[in-house]
Order: structure tokens, then C-alpha cells, then sequence
């Protein structure tokens, strides 16, 4: 059988689909995985065969509507017109790789489409070649903003293909724990998040644990972005207060700069997977793999949730009792001080943390999903 997964626009979404993709493999599936030019490195050193569904390059996409008028980003993260601009150019992103996939399409037909939560190509797709698809999700975003805003830039692709609006698809997986998922989710078959992501060396440090607590500290654009660092600094001192070693994974040209204001830290492309068993805590942007790492290893987490679509997720972490969750508004070198002396020193947090491990362990592995997309293509041939 062949599988096509298509992957969003993140090193992320490659990271979340890849363990149903390298199940199916392992099943003996044919497997491709398509995702955007400058992210088929990622694809390949996960080891799965990878689809460059674009040319033009992520930032031009991001920057230039399909009628050739620029883009204006508002600052605001929070503002509504953001999450409009996020599902826009998400939508371009999906009518440039719906050319491509057509084309590997008319030689390699696949039997099902694999797609993840914004990755509108894969529903044109399988709705053109009348084939199943399935949407696999990871976190209970706030999509409403998005559909819209990449729908009306699909609008060309839709009624070419007699269409209202993007489909539904056939099958909703999720590798969301019962206990955090969100009540009006709609039913979705449970997956078992199986932590898979870019790989470097690994050092005893990074498996072992030292005779101070660990805390991670990590989170792409809370890193990355300079009005944070003083964040970040903030958080150094309070965890040497409480006697903390920190590590702080981070691509290389962040972390250098990180090493250089922060003193006593590690810091740099550091697998998750690896470090997660030896850490007390981790502080991160609400990020929904991360976050289940972290519950694999019963590992209590502050989350600090930037962007506004994965601040319910946050949230239903923190009131299941298994995190602290800081808004931006809430967020002071104080409140973050209190939250992380809290999360290290009240047990509470630590066994919550744990009762969802057990939840993820408990859930369907990925071999066993496979067997369900292998029926849903039976039955739709």
C-alpha cells in the first residue's frame, strides 16, 4: 500500500507524523513525506523518502499574498488579523504543493493521504483522487482563525474542484492524552506519542543525571526572539538560587549567544529525548510535542504560551494539575521565579506529570494505527 504524508511548514509537523510514518514503513508500506523545500532535510534524516511540494522559498511565501500585494504581519500575536495571516499563508503553501503533489501523484498514486492539522493540500489531494484522508493532530489548537484565513486563499484551488471549503476528512488521529484533551474535540482515533526528532551526537551528560536538579529550558521563538533573553537571564538566576543546572536545547546560532549572556548553562542542538528522563522541570512556549516528552517522563512543565492558538492546551496541562501556566501578560522575572521554585519543591506536580505518562503509554503505538489506515483504504477502494 502507499502512504503519502504531507507535513506543514515546521520542523515540527515532519517530528509529529513521523512515527505512524516509520510504523507504516516498518509494516511494509510505501512511504513518502512531502513538506516544504527547506524543511526536506528534516524529512530525510528522520529517514523516511522526502517531497520537496515547493519552490518558493518560506519567507517569499510568508510575505506576499497571491495576488502580489504584501503581507502586513500585525505585531500582535493576539490580534485576530494574525491567526488570519497564519491560515493565509498556510494557504499558499498548500496551492503550491497541491502542483507538485499532482504530479507525484500521476506516477506513485497513493492509497490513503496523511496530512497534518493546516496541511490543506493533503484534503485537495485525496478529495481530486478520491482516496481517504486522514488529518493527524497533536494539540487542541485554536484552528477557527486559521480555516478561514487559508480557505479564502484557496478559494481558486476549491472551486476548481467544486467545493465549498476544505473537506473533512475521513479519519481524526490524535496523539493527545485523554486527560488534556480538549472536551469538545471531535472523536478521533488515539495514537501513542513516540518521540522522534533531529538527532546529534549523544554524550553521557546528556543521559545521565548530575547531583543538581535539571531544568530545561527551550521553545523555538521564546528563544530566538532578543526581548527574551532578558527572560531567559531571569531564569538563570532564579534557578541558581535554587541550585539548578540548566540546559537549554536551541539551534547553534542561538545557543552561542545564549552561552555568551548566560553563564554556567548548556546549551545547543541537544536531543529532547535523550535529555528528558534526567530532568526535575521544563520550561517551555506551550509547544504540544515537547510537552508530551515532557509527560513520557513524568516531567512537571511552566508553560509560556506565546502564540494564542496553543494557549487552551496550555491551559488544560496546567488544570490537570501537571504544569504552571503563565500568559504573557502574567509573565515577570517574580512570577516566573515563584512558578518554578513551586513546580521543583511541590510533589503534586511531579505525580500528575506521571498519571500522564501512564495515560500516553496506555494509548494505541503506531503499528496498531497502521492496521486502521490499512482497513479505512480496504474499505474505501
Amino acid at each position: 500500500m502507499k502512504m503519502l504524508f504531507v507535513a506543514g511548514p515546521t520542523p515540527s509537523n515532519a517530528f509529529a507524523l513521523a512515527p505512524l510514518a516509520t510504523a507504516a514503513r516498518d509494516e511494509g508500506h510505501q512511504v513518502f513525506m512531502s513538506t516544504l523545500k527547506e524543511r526536506t532535510s528534516v524529512v530525510a534524516g528522520l529517514g523516511l523518502p522526502a517531497i520537496a511540494a515547493t519552490t518558493t522559498p518560506i519567507a517569499d511565501i510568508k510575505a506576499t499574498r497571491r495576488s502580489g500585494e504584501r503581507e502586513i504581519v500585525p505585531d500582535d500575536v493576539d490580534h485576530p488579523e494574525f491567526i488570519q495571516y497564519t491560515g493565509r499563508w498556510f494557504g499558499r503553501v498548500a496551492a503550491e504543493s497541491l502542483v507538485q503533489l499532482r504530479e507525484v501523484a500521476a506516477g506513485w498514486r497513493p492509497d490513503v493521504v496523511i496530512g497534518g492539522p493546516h496541511a490543506y493540500a493533503a484534503a485537495l489531494l485525496a478529495h481530486e483522487l478520491s482516496v481517504p484522508w486522514v488529518r493527524h493532530t497533536w494539540a487542541a489548537l485554536d484552528t477557527v482563525g486559521i480555516h478561514v484565513g487559508s480557505e479564502g486563499e484557496l478559494e481558486p484551488e476549491l472551486r476548481q474542484l467544486g467545493l465549498d471549503g476544505v473537506p473533512q476528512p475521513d479519519l481524526l488521529i490524535d496523539n493527545c492524552p485523554p486527560g488534556v484533551r480538549w472536551a469538545g474535540a471531535a472523536p478521533a482515533q488515539q495514537l501513542r506519542w513516540v518521540p522522534i526528532n533531529s538527532q546529534n551526537p549523544v554524550e553521557p551528560w546528556m543521559y545521565t543525571r548530575g547531583e543538581r536538579r535539571r531544568v530545561c529550558v527551550t521553545g523555538g521563538s521564546m528563544a530566538a526572539r532578543d526581548n527574551n533573553f532578558e527572560l531567559i537571564r531571569s531564569m538563570v538566576d532564579s534557578l541558581a538560587v535554587l541550585d539548578a543546572e540548566i540546559v537549554i536545547p536551541a539551534p547553534e546560532e542561538v545557543a552561542a549567544e545564549l552561552r555568551n549572556q548566560c553563564d554556567g548553562i548548556r546549551a545547543g542542538w541537544i536531543p529532547l529525548d535523550v535529555l528528558m528522563p534526567t530532568c526535575d522541570l521544563i520550561v517551555h512556549h506551550a509547544g504540544g510535542l515537547t510537552g508530551q516528552t515532557a509527560m513520557i517522563s513524568g516531567v512537571p512543565q511552566l508553560l509560556l504560551p506565546q502564540e494564542k492558538k496553543v494557549r487552551r492546551a496550555a491551559q488544560l496541562v496546567a488544570d490537570y494539575g501537571a504544569a504552571i501556566n503563565l500568559l504573557p501578560d502574567e509573565v515577570t522575572p517574580d512570577s516566573v521565579a515563584k512558578a518554578l521554585q513551586t513546580l521543583i519543591e511541590d510533589s503534586a506536580y511531579k505525580d500528575r506529570s506521571q498519571a500522564l505518562g501512564r495515560e500516553i503509554a496506555a494509548m494505541p503505538s503506531p503499528s496498531e494505527v497502521v492496521g486502521v489506515l490499512e482497513d479505512l483504504a480496504t474499505r474505501t477502494r
